[in-house]
């Protein structure tokens, strides 16, 4: 392992100022919203990092709502008010209240997309989906928590169902749609923290293998399942801080 996948593998510290740096491209205007984003190897030239700090780097300012992808076309910078808003609407994660109601509503969202992405994806929004899960097991082999390649997971499912307001409502969420860096559901032992995200990573492959299977209702139990599971999680976290009272 190179020295800077150690650095990110320990905390995601330069894939986080990969990420910083190109926001700051951003806010000093050398990238204006709308504007397309430089290539993965030309990023990489001038940000003296690898092509995959760059990736992840990407990836999570996509899931975050910064950057947006036209099929196609390219990466290109968000619009302002998709950018300003981000975390306005869905309150505060240091709140532990506000992830599960958020979990709520995408419980009301997510299980009809898996559903029809089993009935409407094509083979290859299937490899997408399949990449993101295979990426979610890449990084946490390395020791990170994928919290950006779980994002774009479950925006590889919206996209799936073929219909566009699902994207954008995953999109809208940003980085509240996976608040674990965060906020940890107990147990918070390094052991029991690897089985937790082991158990996550089992649950992605149950609906993995129901869209592939083009099973809808099998899709939407597993994600009903996935998304309850962690649901109920963050429910023990509100009881043991109760508890401590």
């Amino acid at each position: 392992m190179s020295v800077e996948e150690a650095n990110t593998a320990s905390g995601g510290s330069l894939t986080d100022r990969t990420a910083r740096q190109i926001e700051q491209m951003i806010a000093e205007r050398s990238l204006k919203p709308g504007d397309r984003l430089p290539t993965v190897q030309d990023l990489s030239r001038r940000l003296g990092v690898s092509l995959s700090v760059v990736r992840e780097a990407i990836a999570s300012l996509r899931a975050g709502g910064v950057l947006h992808t036209r099929r196609g076309a390219g990466i290109f910078v968000a619009e302002p008010s998709a950018i300003d808003n981000r975390g306005l609407f869905f309150g505060d994660l240091s709140q532990i209240s506000s992830v599960v109601e958020i979990l709520e509503l995408r419980l009301a969202v997510e299980v009809e997309a898996a559903g029809l992405a089993a009935e409407r994806h094509s083979m290859a929004q299937e490899s997408r989906i399949y990449e993101a899960y295979e990426a979610i097991e890449a990084v946490m082999e390395l020791g990170g928590t994928g919290e950006a390649e779980d994002s774009l997971f479950h925006i590889a499912i919206a996209e799936a169902t073929n219909n566009r307001r699902f994207v954008d409502f995953l999109t809208q969420l940003g980085n509240a749609m996976i608040p674990r860096n965060k906020l940890r559901p107990l147990p918070a032992s390094h052991q029991e923290h690897i089985a937790y995200l082991a158990q996550l990573q089992d649950e992605h492959r149950v609906i993995l293998d129901a869209i592939s299977g083009k099973d809808p209702e099998a899709a939407r139990n597993a994600m009903r399942a996935h998304l309850s599971l962690s649901r109920d999680r963050y429910h023990s976290m509100i009881k043991a801080k109760t508890a401590l009272r």
